[in-house]
């Protein structure tokens, strides 16, 4: 009778409130307010108490571990079968680092703070000791839950919802491996508290040489992914060149394919007396040859080309777009053309994307390509839907993107990246309350930047 007793207060007093509120800082987290989900929360955090509990008396430490994280794993697929299995895997994830995190806090204020021998939780008289180092740490958790809930925590949560939404990109795996080293580090500390060292002599070499094995697999990913986003990142920027290169030629060639046809026209017109039709035909006709004359005798064809490409795409999408284009290009030695487009270009295409889920009323986008004696300027700049919630550095942060569908999240990424190639900075504005401006600096001239630039 005791012993129930002594089970059903530790139950009560310590495993229901922690488990409680360890999963409902996970939701919090990872997941917007829904109705019921406090009830299921319960359920989840009373059930697997009482199942995990009742057996840790006759279960070998190693299996009570397995059977715990068993039991919550089956208990969260069944009472939450409507989240997607990804989402219900970072919630699990996620619990199962905040309740290592309250073992060990709660652990440290028990031994350390209160001074009470290790392994000494269950003893009589140490009751009170324990709750007096496990309540203040579940405090601050509620107040974490509270302040993500009321206040919003954007960063983190779009942090961890690209960790748990895109696996494909190779981030998952790491941060997997990470976990995994954490926990058995993690579990050897909680054996020096639970005072289980000198009995689980075998394993905790285990437990350290798993550590080492994960560790070097984590570095092992770490430099896979930096290699494979560094090629992504060189592939994406020259298809944004041939792009541009490419329409440029397609303009050209359509010009002069039409050629014939025009002079036929303008010959029938002259035939039939019909003169304002012909000056107003051959004012179309010259309009057309100046812009793509334009593009060859400016100091920087691609750049024109680039203009001229990114102004039919604007038409085409239904987008206001106008630039500026300085003349003086020539002289600029030090800093690559092609990389020029790739951040002009970059920073115009997320501008177009954007601009595409405003109203057709409010889309604006402008950029302007100035080059001085000492530096290159550019400035993007276009209307956005909020201004509210953008944080100029995750913007930065490769495989973000604020976009529904498929985007790889790299242009950004790519700007950055080539403007600390030439030392230059990158500045991030906000115009009004619905307006953004990308400005960047690029030097002319500097120390190391003429080797760099090739």
């Amino acid at each position: 009778m005791e012993s129930f007793w002594n089970f059903a207060v530790m139950d009560l007093l310590v495993s229901w409130p922690e488990t409680f509120t360890i999963w409902c800082l996970a939701f919090a987290l990872l997941e917007r307010p829904a109705p019921g989900l406090y009830k299921r929360v319960a359920l989840l955090a009373v059930g697997s108490s009482i199942y995990t509990d009742a057996l840790i008396r006759y279960l070998p430490l190693h299996l009570h571990l397995v059977n715990s994280l068993l039991c919550s794993a089956l208990m969260l697929a069944l009472l939450f079968r409507r989240t997607s299995l990804k989402r219900k895997i970072g919630i699990f994830v996620t619990a199962y680092l905040i309740g290592i995190a309250t073992d060990l806090a709660t652990s440290s204020a028990f031994v350390f703070g209160w001074k009470q021998p290790p392994g000494s939780f269950m003893e009589d008289g140490s009751l009170a000791y324990m709750l007096l180092a496990l309540y203040p740490v579940l405090a601050v958790e509620w107040l974490a839950a509270w302040y993500v809930r009321r206040r919003g925590l954007k960063r983190i949560r779009s942090l961890l919802d690209r960790v748990v939404d895109h696996s494909g990109a190779g981030i998952s795996p790491l941060v997997l491996f990470i976990i995994l080293q954490f926990g058995l580090l993690a579990t050897i500390e909680i054996l020096y508290f639970l005072d289980r060292i000198g009995s689980r002599g075998a394993m905790v070499p285990g437990l350290i040489g798993g550590a080492i094995v994960l560790g070097l697999v984590s570095l092992v990913l770490i430099l896979w992914l930096f290699g494979r986003t560094r090629e992504e990142t060189a592939r994406m920027a020259q298809d944004v060149y041939v792009e541009e290169i490419n329409r440029m030629f397609t303009s050209i060639r359509g010009q002069r394919h039409d050629f014939l046809n025009h002079v036929q026209v303008m010959h029938t017109m002259l035939q039939m007396g019909k003169t304002a039709e012909l000056k107003a035909y051959m004012a179309e006709v010259v309009k057309e040859t100046h812009a793509v004359n334009a593009v060859v005798q400016h100091g920087s064809p691609a750049l024109a080309a680039f203009v001229q490409a990114k102004t039919a795409v604007a038409v085409s999408r239904g987008i206001p777009f106008t630039c500026e284009l300085s003349d003086e290009w020539q002289s600029l030695s030090t800093i690559r053309m092609i990389d020029i487009v790739k951040i002009v270009g970059n920073l115009v295409n997320n501008a177009f994307d954007e601009s595409e889920l405003l109203p057709p009323a409010d889309r604006l986008v402008h950029a302007s390509m100035r080059c001085g004696s000492d530096r290159v300027e550019l400035v993007v700049t276009n209307r956005v839907r909020s201004l509210e919630g953008i944080d100029p550095e995750l913007l930065f942060a490769p495989g973000y993107t604020t976009k529904s569908d498929r985007h790889s999240g790299l242009g950004l990424p790519i700007v950055q990246e080539r403007v600390k190639h030439y030392r230059g900075t990158i500045e991030v504005r906000t115009v009004g309350t619905d307006t953004i401006a990308f400005h960047v600096v690029l030097p002319r001239s500097g120390s190391g930047l003429s080797s760099q630039a090739g």
